[in-house]
Protein backbone atom coordinates (compact mmCIF):
# COMPACT_ATOMS: atom_id res chain seq x y z
CA UNK A 1 0.00 0.00 0.00
CA UNK A 2 1.40 3.52 -0.81
CA UNK A 3 2.57 5.03 2.58
CA UNK A 4 1.51 8.28 1.36
CA UNK A 5 -2.55 7.08 0.63
CA UNK A 6 -2.05 5.32 4.37
CA UNK A 7 -1.46 8.79 5.53
CA UNK A 8 -4.26 10.15 4.22
CA UNK A 9 -6.78 8.29 5.69
CA UNK A 10 -4.59 8.34 8.69
CA UNK A 11 -4.83 12.01 8.64
CA UNK A 12 -8.43 12.48 7.54
CA UNK A 13 -9.92 11.77 11.08
CA UNK A 14 -13.40 11.83 10.65
CA UNK A 15 -12.74 8.74 7.75
CA UNK A 16 -10.23 7.24 9.50
CA UNK A 17 -12.92 6.15 11.88
CA UNK A 18 -16.91 5.17 11.41
CA UNK A 19 -19.43 6.34 13.62
CA UNK A 20 -19.86 3.66 16.18
CA UNK A 21 -23.33 2.37 15.07
CA UNK A 22 -22.32 2.17 11.15
CA UNK A 23 -19.13 0.79 12.55
CA UNK A 24 -20.74 -2.47 14.41
CA UNK A 25 -23.13 -3.09 11.38
CA UNK A 26 -20.40 -2.85 8.99
CA UNK A 27 -19.00 -5.56 11.30
CA UNK A 28 -21.75 -7.86 10.57
CA UNK A 29 -21.76 -7.71 6.76
CA UNK A 30 -19.78 -10.71 6.26
CA UNK A 31 -21.66 -12.67 8.53
CA UNK A 32 -24.34 -15.18 6.66
CA UNK A 33 -25.74 -16.13 10.68
CA UNK A 34 -26.09 -12.96 11.99
CA UNK A 35 -29.28 -13.15 14.59
CA UNK A 36 -32.06 -10.65 14.55
CA UNK A 37 -31.66 -10.22 18.03
CA UNK A 38 -28.33 -8.93 17.85
CA UNK A 39 -29.50 -6.11 15.13
CA UNK A 40 -32.21 -5.34 17.44
CA UNK A 41 -29.88 -4.17 19.66
CA UNK A 42 -27.78 -2.35 17.74
CA UNK A 43 -29.98 -0.51 15.46
CA UNK A 44 -32.57 0.16 18.21
CA UNK A 45 -29.71 1.93 20.44
CA UNK A 46 -30.39 4.49 17.54
CA UNK A 47 -33.89 6.43 17.21
CA UNK A 48 -32.94 8.37 14.42
CA UNK A 49 -31.24 5.19 12.29
CA UNK A 50 -34.64 3.01 13.40
CA UNK A 51 -36.96 5.63 11.77
CA UNK A 52 -35.21 6.16 9.04
CA UNK A 53 -35.18 2.40 8.58
CA UNK A 54 -38.68 2.17 8.75
CA UNK A 55 -39.27 4.58 6.58
CA UNK A 56 -37.09 2.77 3.61
CA UNK A 57 -38.76 -0.60 4.28
CA UNK A 58 -41.84 1.19 3.60
CA UNK A 59 -40.65 2.62 0.11
CA UNK A 60 -42.09 1.07 -3.21
CA UNK A 61 -38.78 -0.54 -4.13
CA UNK A 62 -39.70 -3.61 -1.73
CA UNK A 63 -43.25 -3.37 -2.27
CA UNK A 64 -44.62 -4.01 0.87
CA UNK A 65 -48.90 -4.86 0.88
CA UNK A 66 -48.74 -3.77 4.16
CA UNK A 67 -46.68 -0.93 6.58
CA UNK A 68 -43.93 -2.06 8.41
CA UNK A 69 -44.55 -0.81 12.04
CA UNK A 70 -41.48 -2.00 13.82
CA UNK A 71 -38.22 -3.13 13.99
CA UNK A 72 -38.90 -6.66 14.60
CA UNK A 73 -41.71 -6.45 11.91
CA UNK A 74 -39.17 -5.48 9.25
CA UNK A 75 -36.91 -8.76 10.28
CA UNK A 76 -39.55 -10.65 9.63
CA UNK A 77 -41.39 -9.37 6.60
CA UNK A 78 -37.84 -8.26 5.08
CA UNK A 79 -34.94 -10.87 6.37
CA UNK A 80 -31.95 -10.18 8.36
CA UNK A 81 -29.78 -9.92 5.62
CA UNK A 82 -31.69 -7.11 3.59
CA UNK A 83 -32.24 -5.07 7.19
CA UNK A 84 -28.64 -5.21 7.96
CA UNK A 85 -28.04 -4.39 4.21
CA UNK A 86 -30.67 -1.15 4.37
CA UNK A 87 -29.48 -0.01 8.37
CA UNK A 88 -26.31 0.22 7.03
CA UNK A 89 -26.95 1.98 3.93
CA UNK A 90 -28.66 4.16 6.37
CA UNK A 91 -26.03 5.11 8.16
CA UNK A 92 -23.71 5.90 5.87
CA UNK A 93 -25.90 8.60 4.72
CA UNK A 94 -23.89 10.44 7.86
CA UNK A 95 -20.70 9.64 5.59
CA UNK A 96 -22.05 10.81 2.15
CA UNK A 97 -24.00 13.48 2.78
CA UNK A 98 -21.23 16.63 2.89
CA UNK A 99 -20.15 17.99 -0.40
CA UNK A 100 -17.22 17.41 -2.38
CA UNK A 101 -15.15 20.82 -3.04
CA UNK A 102 -12.99 19.61 -5.31
CA UNK A 103 -14.95 17.61 -7.77
CA UNK A 104 -17.39 20.88 -7.56
CA UNK A 105 -20.38 18.66 -5.70
CA UNK A 106 -22.43 20.65 -3.65
CA UNK A 107 -24.12 18.65 -0.63
CA UNK A 108 -26.36 15.69 -1.41
CA UNK A 109 -25.07 15.65 -4.71
CA UNK A 110 -22.68 12.65 -4.22
CA UNK A 111 -25.71 10.55 -2.04
CA UNK A 112 -28.23 10.75 -4.65
CA UNK A 113 -25.50 9.41 -7.25
CA UNK A 114 -24.61 6.94 -4.70
CA UNK A 115 -28.11 5.58 -4.22
CA UNK A 116 -28.50 5.91 -7.84
CA UNK A 117 -25.70 3.52 -8.57
CA UNK A 118 -26.98 1.06 -5.62
CA UNK A 119 -30.33 0.77 -6.74
CA UNK A 120 -29.21 0.59 -10.39
CA UNK A 121 -26.56 -2.10 -9.18
CA UNK A 122 -29.11 -4.29 -7.33
CA UNK A 123 -31.80 -4.11 -10.13
CA UNK A 124 -29.23 -5.54 -12.61
CA UNK A 125 -28.57 -8.47 -10.51
CA UNK A 126 -31.89 -9.34 -9.51
CA UNK A 127 -33.03 -8.82 -13.09
CA UNK A 128 -30.34 -11.11 -14.38
CA UNK A 129 -31.50 -14.09 -12.09
CA UNK A 130 -28.96 -13.55 -9.55
CA UNK A 131 -31.15 -12.41 -6.27
CA UNK A 132 -28.80 -13.64 -3.59
CA UNK A 133 -26.37 -11.15 -5.07
CA UNK A 134 -28.71 -8.05 -4.74
CA UNK A 135 -28.02 -6.63 -1.45
CA UNK A 136 -24.31 -7.21 -1.34
CA UNK A 137 -24.74 -4.66 -5.15
CA UNK A 138 -26.88 -2.31 -3.12
CA UNK A 139 -24.02 -1.98 -0.71
CA UNK A 140 -21.44 -1.82 -3.58
CA UNK A 141 -23.01 0.84 -5.61
CA UNK A 142 -23.73 2.86 -2.38
CA UNK A 143 -19.45 2.89 -1.64
CA UNK A 144 -18.41 2.96 -4.67
CA UNK A 145 -17.27 6.66 -4.66
CA UNK A 146 -15.62 6.72 -1.00
CA UNK A 147 -12.31 7.37 -2.27
CA UNK A 148 -13.65 11.07 -3.78
CA UNK A 149 -14.00 11.90 0.00
CA UNK A 150 -10.07 11.07 0.55
CA UNK A 151 -9.06 13.12 -2.56
CA UNK A 152 -11.46 16.17 -2.08
CA UNK A 153 -9.56 18.31 0.22
CA UNK A 154 -6.40 17.65 -1.36
CA UNK A 155 -7.50 18.57 -5.04
CA UNK A 156 -9.32 21.37 -4.03
CA UNK A 157 -6.21 22.97 -2.82
CA UNK A 158 -4.96 22.44 -6.30
CA UNK A 159 -4.80 24.85 -8.91
CA UNK A 160 -3.47 22.35 -11.91
CA UNK A 161 -6.45 20.11 -10.96
CA UNK A 162 -8.88 23.28 -11.48
CA UNK A 163 -6.62 24.05 -15.11
CA UNK A 164 -6.94 20.06 -16.27
CA UNK A 165 -10.62 19.95 -15.21
CA UNK A 166 -11.73 22.81 -16.91
CA UNK A 167 -10.15 21.31 -20.14
CA UNK A 168 -12.25 17.99 -19.56
CA UNK A 169 -9.52 15.74 -19.14
CA UNK A 170 -10.03 12.17 -18.16
CA UNK A 171 -10.76 12.13 -14.54
CA UNK A 172 -9.11 9.14 -13.37
CA UNK A 173 -6.19 10.64 -14.94
CA UNK A 174 -6.12 13.81 -13.50
CA UNK A 175 -6.27 11.99 -10.23
CA UNK A 176 -3.46 10.27 -10.46
CA UNK A 177 -1.41 13.60 -11.85
CA UNK A 178 -2.53 15.65 -9.12
CA UNK A 179 -2.28 13.34 -6.04
CA UNK A 180 -0.65 10.66 -7.50
CA UNK A 181 -2.83 8.00 -7.21
CA UNK A 182 -7.03 7.66 -8.23
CA UNK A 183 -10.44 7.75 -6.29
CA UNK A 184 -10.99 3.82 -6.88
CA UNK A 185 -7.60 3.21 -5.69
CA UNK A 186 -8.26 5.38 -2.61
CA UNK A 187 -11.61 4.18 -2.08
CA UNK A 188 -10.46 0.49 -2.39
CA UNK A 189 -7.96 1.35 0.01
CA UNK A 190 -10.09 3.19 2.79
CA UNK A 191 -12.41 0.11 2.15
CA UNK A 192 -9.61 -1.98 3.39
CA UNK A 193 -9.14 0.30 6.46
CA UNK A 194 -12.47 0.27 7.42
CA UNK A 195 -12.75 -3.66 7.48
CA UNK A 196 -15.04 -4.30 4.54
CA UNK A 197 -15.96 -7.82 2.79
CA UNK A 198 -13.44 -8.62 0.31
CA UNK A 199 -16.20 -8.38 -2.61
CA UNK A 200 -16.71 -4.34 -1.84
CA UNK A 201 -13.01 -3.60 -1.82
CA UNK A 202 -12.76 -5.24 -5.05
CA UNK A 203 -16.03 -3.67 -6.77
CA UNK A 204 -14.39 -0.38 -4.78
CA UNK A 205 -11.24 -0.71 -6.71
CA UNK A 206 -12.22 -1.66 -10.24
CA UNK A 207 -15.81 0.05 -10.78
CA UNK A 208 -14.16 1.80 -13.59
CA UNK A 209 -11.93 -0.85 -15.12
CA UNK A 210 -13.67 -3.91 -14.62
CA UNK A 211 -11.94 -5.93 -17.20
CA UNK A 212 -9.35 -6.05 -14.38
CA UNK A 213 -11.17 -7.64 -11.26
CA UNK A 214 -9.89 -10.89 -11.06
CA UNK A 215 -12.92 -12.04 -9.38
CA UNK A 216 -16.51 -11.29 -8.09
CA UNK A 217 -16.70 -9.99 -11.67
CA UNK A 218 -20.38 -10.09 -11.75
CA UNK A 219 -20.72 -7.46 -8.87
CA UNK A 220 -17.61 -5.07 -10.29
CA UNK A 221 -19.57 -5.74 -13.82
CA UNK A 222 -23.34 -4.53 -11.96
CA UNK A 223 -21.59 -1.88 -10.47
CA UNK A 224 -19.90 -0.57 -13.52
CA UNK A 225 -23.19 -0.19 -15.11
CA UNK A 226 -25.28 1.23 -12.79
CA UNK A 227 -22.57 3.79 -12.85
CA UNK A 228 -23.21 4.80 -16.09
CA UNK A 229 -26.79 4.44 -16.45
CA UNK A 230 -26.88 6.94 -13.03
CA UNK A 231 -24.30 9.51 -15.12
CA UNK A 232 -26.65 9.21 -18.32
CA UNK A 233 -29.50 10.08 -16.21
CA UNK A 234 -28.74 13.15 -14.31
CA UNK A 235 -26.91 11.68 -11.34
CA UNK A 236 -22.89 11.75 -12.38
CA UNK A 237 -20.48 11.38 -9.74
CA UNK A 238 -18.03 14.69 -10.51
CA UNK A 239 -19.15 17.81 -11.60
CA UNK A 240 -21.28 20.09 -9.68
CA UNK A 241 -25.33 19.85 -9.36
CA UNK A 242 -26.79 16.58 -11.57
CA UNK A 243 -28.17 17.35 -15.20
CA UNK A 244 -31.08 17.21 -16.16
CA UNK A 245 -32.51 13.47 -16.72
CA UNK A 246 -32.59 12.62 -20.20
CA UNK A 247 -36.35 12.41 -22.08
CA UNK A 248 -35.34 8.74 -22.74
CA UNK A 249 -33.71 6.31 -20.47
CA UNK A 250 -29.96 4.88 -21.88
CA UNK A 251 -31.04 1.66 -24.09
CA UNK A 252 -27.40 0.24 -25.42
CA UNK A 253 -24.94 -0.61 -22.74
CA UNK A 254 -22.42 -2.45 -24.01
CA UNK A 255 -22.85 -6.33 -22.14
CA UNK A 256 -26.08 -5.35 -20.52
CA UNK A 257 -29.13 -7.28 -21.78
CA UNK A 258 -31.40 -3.77 -23.20
CA UNK A 259 -34.21 -5.06 -21.30
CA UNK A 260 -32.51 -4.82 -18.07
CA UNK A 261 -30.70 -1.35 -18.90
CA UNK A 262 -34.78 -0.14 -19.80
CA UNK A 263 -36.01 -1.32 -16.81
CA UNK A 264 -32.91 0.49 -14.54
CA UNK A 265 -33.42 3.74 -16.28
CA UNK A 266 -37.16 3.56 -15.79
CA UNK A 267 -37.41 3.52 -12.69
CA UNK A 268 -34.41 5.09 -11.19
CA UNK A 269 -35.20 8.42 -11.04
CA UNK A 270 -38.01 8.36 -9.01
CA UNK A 271 -36.49 5.78 -6.54
CA UNK A 272 -33.18 7.60 -6.00
CA UNK A 273 -35.62 10.53 -5.07
CA UNK A 274 -38.09 8.76 -2.82
CA UNK A 275 -35.07 7.05 -0.96
CA UNK A 276 -33.33 10.38 -0.44
CA UNK A 277 -36.16 11.39 0.53
CA UNK A 278 -36.60 8.71 3.21
CA UNK A 279 -33.37 9.03 4.64
CA UNK A 280 -32.94 12.93 5.73
CA UNK A 281 -30.18 14.47 7.37
CA UNK A 282 -29.29 12.14 9.94
CA UNK A 283 -27.20 13.18 13.25
CA UNK A 284 -26.19 13.92 16.66
CA UNK A 285 -26.27 9.80 17.21
CA UNK A 286 -24.16 7.25 17.13
CA UNK A 287 -21.28 9.16 16.74
CA UNK A 288 -18.38 7.73 19.03
CA UNK A 289 -15.65 6.41 16.30
CA UNK A 290 -13.74 3.33 15.82
CA UNK A 291 -10.42 3.35 15.13
CA UNK A 292 -9.29 2.00 11.77
CA UNK A 293 -6.58 -1.01 11.04
CA UNK A 294 -3.83 1.38 10.48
Amino acid sequence: MNTTLRELIAGTHELASLPQTTARLLELLDDPTVEAVVLLDIIGRDPGLTANLLKLCNSAYYGRRREVGTLLEALVLLGNRTVLTLAFATSMGRVLRGDLAGYGMRKDVLWRHSLAVAFGAATIVRDDGRQQLGDRAFTAGLLHDIGKLLLTQPLARSLEWEEAASRERNLLDLERQIVGFDHAEAGAALADAWRLPAQLVTAIRWHHQPGEAAQDGDLVMAVHWADGIASALGYPGVGGQPDAPLAEGPTDVPGLPAEIAHHVAAQLTNEVERLAGLMPELAGSGQTGRTSRW
